[in-house]
Formats: C-alpha cells, structure tokens, sequence
C-alpha cells in the first residue's frame, strides 16, 4: 500500500509543478512559446549561420540570395536614387554615398542616422554597382569613421546591382 501512494505522491507533485509552469510561462513575454521556437529565436540562428559564411566582409550572390530570402541583414544600395528607383536588391534602402560623403548632403545624412535609429542588428550588407564601384567602400569607411559600426560589422556585396540584376533575373 505505501508503494501506491509513493508514486501518487510524485504524481502530485508532478501535476502541481506542470500547473505552476503553466501559470508562470502565462506571465512571460507572449515572444516565448509553449513548444516550438519564436519569431525572434528563429531569427537569431538563421543570423548566426549566415554570420558563419560572412567571414572576409565580401559576399558572393549565393550568400547574397540567402541574405535577401532570410532578411535577417539590413541591406544599404549606396548609389544614387534614380539608380536605385529603376531597381534594387531584396529589402534594400538607399544611401547615396557620394552624396553623404563628398557634398555633406543634410537629407542623406537625416536618411542614415534615421535609418541607425531603427537599427538594432549588428550587421549590414552594402553594394553599389559591381566590383569596380567605390561607393560601397566609400560609404564603410564613412560608417567606421563616424563610429557607427565596427569594421567587422560591414560586408560588402561585390557583384552588386549588375551581378544580382543579370544573374536573379527569372528565379
């Protein structure tokens, strides 16, 4: 008979624990599920594993597709507007670097310190044209002077618009 009510007894407790987790998992954050993964912890590992591949700062467009598709990384088109508004890669927003860099430009500089407000990863990809354009490296050193971002933090896309506009078209 005490061997009955030994295991009743963890059964109990068992169910007064399960009870006591589901009461206090009701008063976390709702960002923490039950079973599963969150949109925020989904988000971290896809980061981690495209931050394994980022390792020399320049990205070739098959990391480059995954980046886009993922959207875990801001994305920064440093040519000028009317470049960028005949087309531009994934989620990108456009920073004219010589236009921040060489003429000091108040709504380019408004443009990128809005964007930094509503930064919160600690990396962004930049690309300009292809590999022979200096906008992309002109604005990375314009960011790591200004001590935006660490080195470490910028990659480049050197294939830029013309490698993504001839190499994604039709997929």
């Amino acid at each position: 008979m005490d061997f009955i009510t030994k295991y009743q007894q963890y059964f109990i407790i068992i169910v007064i624990s399960l009870i006591l987790g589901l009461i206090r998992w009701s008063f976390l954050d709702k960002d923490f599920p039950l079973i599963g993964l969150s949109e925020n912890q989904i988000k971290s590992i896809r980061i981690k594993q495209l931050s394994k591949n980022i390792d020399s700062g320049s990205i070739d467009f098959s990391l480059m597709k995954k980046i886009v598709s993922d959207k875990v990384f801001p994305i920064i088109d440093a040519r000028d507007l009317e470049s960028y508004d005949e087309g531009f890669i994934g989620h990108a927003i456009n920073i004219d670097a010589l236009l921040l860099i060489e003429d000091g430009d108040e709504n380019e500089t408004n443009k990128l310190y809005q964007f930094f407000d509503s930064f919160s990863d600690n990396r962004i990809i930049l690309y300009c044209w292809n590999p022979d354009c200096d906008r992309a490296e002109f604005l990375r050193a314009f960011l790591i002077d200004s001590d935006l971002m660490l080195e470490s933090d910028i990659s480049i896309y050197k294939g830029g618009w013309e490698e993504w506009d001839s190499l994604y078209k039709g997929k």
